[in-house]
């Protein structure tokens, strides 16, 4: 479960198509509608409008109606072709969206306003609560039993500043209805307004072992929020937020929950909150699919079923949601964040201004442009506003994202970190950030940039209906009003807003958004000047004072009081590892394995080659797709022409193609020429280990790994983008010194901030890279020896730039060749073969002559035969532990059961034993039927040598638990859903090609599921030796503080204790 509003961007912002801001922002609309069925006309205004096929019949029928509830209205919404009815539930109050779509995808959310009075983190902690049992499904843990054995496409619940989303999907009709009930009884009557030990364990309790032991804090949110507040960028999006809401009752405090208040809660205000806002006269519900598979009359009368015992009244929950009034005059705020003292680079400050709009709704038309505006000003590297806070040196990345507008107030933000420390600075940041508002307020934008950020707002826009999430965006989009009393269905409009705006522009050109700029930002004394400053004594004196406070409940605890504190710490464990009463799980509604389908769902492609000069042969991937008219783009090539040492200058080398000028255009007028004439262009790198032939586990040293450009256009423009990305591969200018070093710095302070706040990926991948050559390359391109390449190439950058563009220059000329490239395509008939006629030209502007052979990339298998026990030393509050090893020979055949155990053991025995026990905010078992290396991770964990012990405990969990057959269905069940998780068009033809690299046939697809399918109990035991290898055997990293690894070391044996290093 997630918490805050960044995870939401992809949801609601695939609607809104702006960059991230301090809020996420869904482009929503508030104009009322009547009872009666509209349909309003698309514009032909739009420069990339897609011909519309006719209404489904699915989508065309009359929504139905039913005594329980009042239709308010029905609409067309044409833009994403769906029916809206809107319906408000007669007892209740309750108020309904059912959205009719042609769609297998089917989604249901439930929404509560969930205003807060103080940082106890309570909407946060019930959110992970309702999910621990309810009245009618009993057992402990019904969300990881749907997890265990669903086909669900979705499963998570949402914690904002005002509010809280439970929303669930899945493609299969009956598991779909499984989840709505388990989810609507959690909500409504969830077994944590009756039991307190759900709030102990999901929420905070007191943990003593033994009476001469230290008092400590327990919890999953509590740990998970330690974590947050471990994250300089998690602290700064905070007090960005309290800062430019300052006194305000709700936005000004921290529905997550701040650390320090958390224990402050209590069991009895935590009952309340679930009485006053969780009930259906504070819901909002969204259902969404396809009419002949999710008739509106069952959708409605499944409601009925769970809101009739309800009446209208409840104890709250009604209040309004308070304006911020305007400030009369711009003001400042400061506040600290940890730092490591022993960090060998100097500590810096965030920088950052915000402004909040005025205490009103933005209309439609304004809230459209904006998402303009946001684009022109920060959308790309070349933006009127980014580009010279880049380039200004002042600090090492923007912050702050722009436009947000999923609160109820907007706002724009903007700032640098890595800024030195100081007023003279700070001074420096906010007048250059003034002043080039100011400047371009006075010289307007140029048309060519208008234009170009025009066609990005509106492919986003428009390509949105390709996700196969798109019913969950909806509902987020539709939130964002409908929580504030506002038109729901408005977020998911754009034609007539854009139309007018595309009118508008016409007219006046950029003036439009100078308009918006000054009013919004130049001209509003609502702004906020926030520094937050380094502290490097901070994360001491937090823990002190926790440990001060534990110290002085302690000596206020009798001895009588010590003992039942000890026993309570008994008790709750003991609960925790009980096993769920048979009887409790049975009521779990659930499927079975005749629900599942037996055969693979395979992708088209076909395979070609194409000769290029010099005698060469490409290979060329097509995929017959419904793509709505879109063309997507992917070129190839084989890193390993690169001797290994260059392999960790890759994603310098990827960023400047992607973001630089050619010979021809500047970098400006390249990006917005880019922007104008596709929906995306760019380079990066595609990686897997390869499997052998069979199934069987590949060599170690063996890997597929490369350079990969991928872009998307209406199919109208191909020839644009073809061009255009033989532009980027070949004609790219890396000669600029200056912007090699900005974003060598912006690439830096986003790996510092990811190793703290994203521990598990860098400790897996420190594991990774002793275990096979793909690992080894994964761990140069994005794990901690990344960090390393990063810093020393800026500073030869700084000191010896022609030496490092010498070695990007003979980079790009070994990998850029014609001769061995992959090109891959996906679009529907009616534009795959026109487009593929663009091939040829494309090649034709790469060099012919195949590159010479480095000889292959040398690797040792070392890491295999001596385990290593790293400690990856951060600030953190939290660690993030890990253990692998391979656990299947190379040419040794995986059978697909071990994809069922895998998963089965993640959701299971990890989930209880460190998650529920141990309070760690995540766990997981990855393991790869490509090369058979098994991998265990905690995330945002508060233990360390615990967690290393419940992993090694692994095998003998499976063998003194032998799986029912009720088990072992739930198992399949859930193997298989991952299986057939659906996919974007896009990401379907990428799939297809990796599956065609890595030489996975269809055949062999089809046996792993067959082989699923038929997984057996003894499977699960025939795992077990398996997984003690990685007991016996495996190597060990981690990333957390050097505290939390000294103490570990302590209880560690002498051969498993940590070797710390410092990675900051």
């Amino acid at each position: 479960m997630r918490h805050g509003l960044r995870s939401l961007a992809i949801a609601a912002g695939a609607i809104a198509g702006a960059s991230g801001g301090l809020v996420s922002r869904p482009h929503a609309f508030s104009a009322s509608a009547p009872a009666a069925i509209s349909r309003r006309a698309s514009s032909v205004h739009a420069s990339v409008a897609i011909s519309k096929p006719p209404l489904p019949e699915v989508v065309e029928r009359a929504p139905a109606t039913h005594p329980a509830f009042e239709l308010v209205r029905v609409e067309m919404v044409d833009e994403y072709t769906i029916k809206v009815a809107t319906y408000r539930h007669r007892q209740s109050g309750a108020e309904v969206i059912s959205a009719q779509a042609d769609d297998e995808n089917k989604v249901f959310g439930i929404a509560f306003r969930t205003p807060v009075e103080d940082s106890t983190g309570v909407p946060h902690i019930l959110e992970h609560s309702v999910l621990c049992g309810s009245a009618k499904y009993t057992s402990k843990e019904p969300f990881t039993e749907l997890l265990k054995g669903s086909l669900q496409t979705f499963l998570n619940a949402f914690t904002y500043p005002d509010r809280t989303c439970y929303p669930v999907a899945s493609c299969n009709t009956k598991d779909f209805y499984n989840l709505v009930n388990v989810y609507l009884d959690a909500v409504l009557s969830p077994r944590a307004k009756r039991d307190p030990t759900v709030f102990a364990q999901e929420g905070w309790h007191y943990e003593l072992d033994a009476a001469e032991e230290p008092l400590t804090y327990k919890g999953v949110v509590f740990n998970e929020m330690k974590g947050v507040y471990s994250s300089p960028d998690q602290l700064h999006y905070r007090a960005l937020k309290k800062a430019l809401f300052r006194g305000h009752p709700i936005y000004a405090i921290d529905s997550g929950g701040d650390p320090r208040s958390i224990p402050t809660l209590t069991y009895d205000a935590f009952a309340d909150f679930h009485r006053r806002y969780y009930h259906p006269s504070n819901a909002k519900i969204y259902v969404y699919g396809d009419e002949a598979e999710l008739p509106t009359a069952e959708r409605l009368a499944l409601l009925e079923s769970w809101l009739a015992e309800f009446g209208s009244s409840r104890g709250g929950g009604d209040e309004q949601i308070p304006w911020q009034p305007a400030e009369p005059e711009p003001y400042e705020v400061s506040e600290p964040y940890p730092v490591d003292a022993a960090a060998a680079a100097a500590p810096t400050q965030f920088v950052t201004l915000g402004w909040l709009f005025p205490p009103s709704p933005l209309e439609p038309s304004k809230k459209l442009a904006w998402g303009v505006l946001n684009d022109l000003l920060l959308g790309k590297p070349s933006a009127a506003l980014q580009q010279p806070l880049l380039a200004s040196k002042l600090g090492s990345a923007v912050v702050g994202g722009g436009y947000g507008a999923s609160l109820q107030q907007a706002a724009f933000s903007v700032g640098l970190k890595g800024v030195a420390p100081g007023d003279e600075a700070k001074g420096r940041v906010s007048a250059l950030i003034l002043e080039t508002l100011d400047s371009i307020a006075e010289s307007g934008f140029e048309q060519s940039a208008v234009e170009a950020s025009m066609n990005t707002i509106e492919f986003r826009l428009r390509a949105a209906s390709a996700s196969p999430m798109k019913g969950l965006s909806f509902m987020m989009g539709a939130l964002s009003e409908w929580v504030y009393g506002r038109d729901p269905i408005e977020p998911l409009r754009f034609e007539e807003a854009l139309a007018s705006l595309k009118e508008d522009v016409a007219r006046r050109g950029g003036a439009v958004f100078v308009e918006l700029l000054r009013e919004s930002v130049l001209e509003n004394r609502h702004r906020c000047t926030l520094s937050l400053v380094p502290e490097p004594q901070l994360g001491g004196w937090l823990q002190a004072a926790e440990e001060q406070e534990l110290s002085a409940v302690r000596e206020r605890l009798s001895a009588g009081e010590l003992k039942a504190l000890e026993e309570e710490t008994r008790a709750l464990r003991a609960a925790q590892a009980a096993r769920d009463d048979p009887a409790d799980l049975a009521k779990l509604p659930t499927l079975s394995t005749s629900d599942l389908t037996a055969s693979t769902k395979s992708i088209p492609i076909e395979v070609d080659e194409v000769a290029v000069a010099g005698g060469g042969r490409a290979t060329l991937l097509t995929h017959e797709l419904p793509t709505d008219g879109l063309v997507y783009l992917n070129v190839g090539f084989d890193l390993a022409r690169l001797p290994i040492d260059d392999v960790p200058y890759v994603p310098l080398l990827c960023r400047m193609m992607s973001e630089l000028g050619t010979d021809t255009l500047d970098e400006t007028a390249f990006s917005r020429t880019v922007s104008a004439q596709t929906g995306s262009l760019g380079v990066s790198t595609m990686t897997s280990a390869k499997p052998r032939p069979g199934g069987a586990a590949g060599s170690p040293d063996e890997a597929v790994a490369m350079l990969m450009l991928s872009g998307r256009a209406v199919a109208d423009k191909a020839p644009q983008l073809f061009d255009l990305a033989a532009d980027m591969l070949a004609s790219t200018q890396l000669d600029n010194a200056e912007r090699a070093v900005a974003m060598l710095k912006q690439s830096l302070a986003r790996a510092e901030a990811a190793v703290v706040s994203s521990g598990n990926s860098y400790a897996s991948a420190a594991l990774a890279a002793r275990f096979s050559l793909c690992g080894s390359v994964d761990e140069m391109l994005g794990g901690v020896s990344q960090l390393h390449t990063l810093r020393g190439a800026l500073e030869q950058a700084q000191s010896d730039w022609p030496a490092l563009l010498a070695r990007l220059e003979r980079m790009r000329s070994a990998l850029l060749s014609a001769d061995g490239a992959v090109v891959n395509l996906s679009a529907d008939e009616q534009s795959l073969a026109t487009t593929a006629a663009h091939v040829p030209r494309l090649l034709g502007r790469l060099p012919s002559a195949a590159a010479p052979s480095n000889g292959g990339w040398a690797w040792s298998a070392g890491g295999v035969l001596v385990p290593s026990h790293e400690g990856l030393q951060v600030p953190t509050q939290v660690s993030y532990v890990a253990k692998a090893l391979p656990i299947f020979q190379p040419g040794e055949r995986i059978c697909g059961s071990t994809s069922v155990v895998s998963r089965y053991l993640r959701t299971a025995y990890l989930w209880n034993t460190v998650r529920v026990q141990g309070g760690a905010y995540g766990c997981n078992l990855a393991f790869s039927r490509l090369d058979g290396r098994a991998t265990f991770s905690s995330y945002r964990d508060p233990n360390l040598a615990a967690t290393l012990e419940a992993y090694d405990g692994t095998g003998a969990y499976l063998r003194s638990n032998p799986l029912g057959p009720s088990e072992l269905s739930k198992a399949i069940i859930g193997a298989v859903g991952e299986l057939d998780a659906p996919q974007s068009v896009d990401a379907r033809g990428v799939t297809s090609m990796v599956r065609h690299l890595l030489g996975v046939t269809e055949e062999e697809r089809q046996i792993w599921r067959d082989e699923v399918l038929a997984t057996t109990a003894a499977d699960f035991v025939a795992f077990a030796d398996r997984i003690d290898e990685v007991a016996a055997r495996g190597s060990v990293a981690v990333v957390a503080s050097e505290s939390a690894i000294a103490e570990a070391n302590v209880a560690l044996p002498e051969a498993a204790r940590l070797q710390a290093k410092a990675v900051l």
